[in-house]
């Protein structure tokens, strides 16, 4: 059981001061990282004995083992905390000096390298329909994904999160074999992609994740995963690799359709009138 579930859990059985140590914990996971039990003490009106003896009736040895735990499950939400107090984000660049890139441009070549990208191109022109998942930042991912694809595919459908969790599990009730289901994650990431996606799996969708580690909780859910390097200075993650892994499957797509050149041809004429094709005299 997590940290959080078990300090949720241990509130309902404790007793009125203790719970108050527990139900503000559980509101407060990232301050309870940074408090020490002193000031948790003075902000709950208990005392350090409280904290310690609640830490206990969770299944910690205490509370410095409850920070050690939590931390850890935290540790993904934190970093962007830790990435603005570090001295190193606040440097300001010396002038006519260029900036580091975000991303390091080796990785993001092997990213988009990668020889699953072919593989993963061949099952979506083979799947009976495409699912794209991505909640929180990654929601507008594979919005851009199912614009990049949709022409070179039949079925393609996102699941960007409008309606919440609820919708979006209703949408995927239509999932089944002989389904791809192309789900993305990046720090910090998101419970209910994960669920989602298990969801999918157990109803036999073949399941690819584009997230930025291979110790991710979504790597554990795909069948097939890509990598794509997330870290940034300051913020969470940076979405830029996942991008690049996704527009080289769309291009591997349209490269592998053999109506791509039909397909963009007609698109082009179609929607010729609503562009700008020469600078106004």
């Amino acid at each position: 059981m997590l940290a959080q579930d078990r300090i949720e859990s241990a509130v309902a059985e404790a007793s009125p001061s203790l719970s108050r140590v527990g139900r503000w914990m559980s509101t407060h996971p990232i301050r309870t990282l940074s408090h020490s039990a002193e000031e948790i003490a003075s902000l709950t009106g208990t005392s350090v004995a409280a904290i310690n003896r609640f830490a206990r009736a969770a299944g910690f040895e205490g509370f410095t083992d409850l920070k050690a735990v939590l931390g850890e499950e935290l540790q993904s939400a934190v970093e962007p905390l830790r990435k603005l107090a570090s001295p190193k984000s606040k440097a300001r660049p010396v002038k006519g000096r260029a900036k580091a890139p975000v991303i390091d441009a080796d990785a993001l070549h092997r990213a988009i390298m990668q020889p699953q990208i072919q593989r993963v191109a061949g099952r979506l022109l083979k799947a009976r329909q495409v699912w794209l998942l991505g909640l929180g930042t990654s929601s507008y991912l594979v919005g851009y994904a199912a614009h990049a694809l949709t022409p070179y595919l039949p079925r393609v459908w996102a699941i960007a999160g409008e309606g919440g969790t609820e919708e979006a599990a209703r949408r995927l009730s239509r999932c089944g074999r002989g389904d791809v289901l192309v789900a993305v994650s990046l720090p910090r990431y998101s419970k209910d992609t994960v669920r989602l996606t298990t969801f999918a799996r157990e109803r036999g969708a073949y399941i690819i994740a584009i997230t930025d580690s291979a110790d991710a909780p979504l790597a554990g859910a795909a069948r097939l995963l890509l990598l794509a390097p997330g870290e940034h200075p300051v913020m969470p993650s940076s979405a830029l690799g996942a991008l690049a892994v996704i527009e080289a499957i769309a291009a591997e797509v349209a490269r592998l359709n053999p109506d791509a050149a039909k397909v963009a041809r007609e698109m082009s004429e179609l929607v010729l009138s609503y562009l700008a094709t020469a600078h106004p005299k």
